[in-house]
C-alpha cells in the first residue's frame, strides 16, 4: 500500500512542475518581447525623447557645422527671395502639407546671456537659438544703421545652435543694441525679436 501512495504522488507531481515551468518559460518570453520593443522598461531606461540640451549640442543635423557671415549681418547663401511669411514667392508648397516641405518653427531661446555687458569688464557672451532641427540660424545686433552678427549655425538635432563669444569679436560697441534671430530652412525664413534690448558699457 505505501508503494502504490508514492507512485500517485510522484504522478501528480510530475505535471504540476512541466505546468510551472512551462509558466515561467512563457512569461520571460512576454517580458523579453516587451522589453525589445520597448513596451516595458524593466531591465534597461526608457528611451528619452529627442530636444535641445547637452545630449543634443554640437550635433548637427546634416554635417554641417558654421557658414561665415558679413560683419553686416548678411551671409552669402541666403536665399534673397525668402520672406517672412515661410515660403519663398511663387512656391505653392505649405509647409507640412505633406509635399516634404518641414515647416520651420519661429525662433526661441536665451539669444543672449547677458543684457546689460561691460566691454571693460567681462565680455564673454553665451547665445542659444532654438527651431527645428536642420535649420540655419543666426543672432544679430541692431544699432541704428550699425548690424553686427554672430556667426550662421545649422541646428543640431535637437532643434538647437550655440555660440559662446565675445563682445570685442562682432565688433559691439558702447549703446543699445537691438537683437534678433533668424532662422532659415528650405526657402523659408522665421525672424523673433528678443523682448530685452542689449545694453552695452563701455
Amino acid at each position: 500500500m505505501k508503494r502504490q501512495h508514492k507512485q500517485k504522488k510522484s504522478f501528480f507531481r510530475k505535471p504540476l512542475f512541466i505546468w510551472a515551468a512551462g509558466l515561467v518559460v512563457a512569461g520571460a518570453a512576454i517580458i523579453a518581447g516587451l522589453e525589445m520593443t520597448n513596451r516595458t522598461h524593466f531591465f534597461h531606461d526608457a528611451p528619452r525623447p529627442v530636444t535641445a540640451s547637452s545630449d543634443t549640442k554640437g550635433e548637427p543635423q546634416d554635417g554641417t557645422t558654421t557658414t561665415p557671415i558679413a560683419s553686416d549681418g548678411s551671409s552669402p547663401d541666403k536665399d534673397a527671395s525668402a520672406t517672412d511669411s515661410g515660403t519663398a514667392p511663387g512656391d505653392n508648397k505649405a509647409p507640412g502639407n505633406g509635399s516634404g516641405t518641414v515647416n520651420l518653427l519661429d525662433p526661441t531661446g536665451d539669444f543672449v546671456s547677458n543684457h546689460k555687458p561691460s566691454l571693460s569688464k567681462s565680455s564673454s557672451m553665451s547665445s542659444t537659438c532654438s527651431t527645428t532641427p536642420g535649420a540655419t540660424c543666426v543672432i544679430t545686433f541692431t544699432k541704428g544703421s550699425d548690424v553686427k552678427a554672430v556667426e550662421v549655425r545649422t541646428t543640431d538635432r535637437g532643434g538647437s545652435a550655440y555660440w559662446d563669444w565675445k563682445l570685442q569679436d562682432i565688433g559691439l560697441t558702447a549703446g543699445t543694441w537691438r537683437v534678433t534671430a533668424t532662422a532659415s530652412l528650405s526657402g523659408q525664413t522665421k525672424t523673433a525679436a528678443d523682448a530685452t534690448n542689449l545694453e552695452v558699457s563701455p
